[in-house]
């Protein structure tokens, strides 16, 4: 898996060779959602209410290979203050092969529990807090009068309006004629 967080690479940007950086490992996700209990009067338990926000929590570590113990060291003790602080956290799934699927969200960099370095190689560990997870694929392109436009479907969390039929669930998000785009 390859993570950017505002167009910044905090893995592998998928053209380094992987022994100089590597893809996300030891990824774990935790979602969850905001709940308030609610203390009615005279009622034998306080009553759970989902308050209809959710977040996700995504962990996950990298480890790459500096020139020197100078680069290193440097890299572990500015990598924080140089990243972006929050954006749209764009996750490349697949690996070589594979067709990659690409997913969305907006995020914070919460934070960056833990970072070390064991001469010229950093394992750094980042944590991305936001809301719901969204993929953007597949793409369908379609060529008219000679101009190729796409449309990116978003599919909504939880599956359809209808509970089963996907096709009427489908949104356009994005739409791109002539190199210009609006959404």
């Amino acid at each position: 898996m390859r993570i950017s967080l505002n167009n910044i690479w905090l893995t592998n940007d998928g053209e380094t060779d992987l022994h100089g950086w590597t893809d996300a490992h030891d990824v774990r996700l935790n979602g969850r959602q905001i709940v308030q209990d609610a203390q009615f009067l005279r009622a034998l338990a306080a009553q759970p209410l989902a308050r209809g926000n959710r977040v996700n929590q995504l962990r996950f570590t990298v480890t790459r290979q500096h020139a020197s113990v100078a680069e290193a060291s440097a890299y572990v003790l500015t990598a924080f203050s140089s990243l972006p602080t929050d954006g749209m956290a764009t996750l490349v799934c697949g690996a070589y092969g594979e067709t990659a699927i690409t997913c969305i969200f907006d995020a914070v960099l919460e934070e960056m529990p833990e970072s070390i370095f064991h001469g010229t190689r950093t394992d750094t560990t980042f944590v991305l807090r936001g809301g719901l997870i969204t993929t953007v694929s597949p793409m369908a392109s379609s060529v008219v009068d000679g101009v190729s436009f796409s449309t990116i479907y978003g599919y909504p969390q939880g599956g359809s309006p209808d509970g089963g039929n996907l096709a009427d669930s489908l949104s356009p998000s994005a739409l791109n004629l002539d190199g210009g785009s609006f959404s």
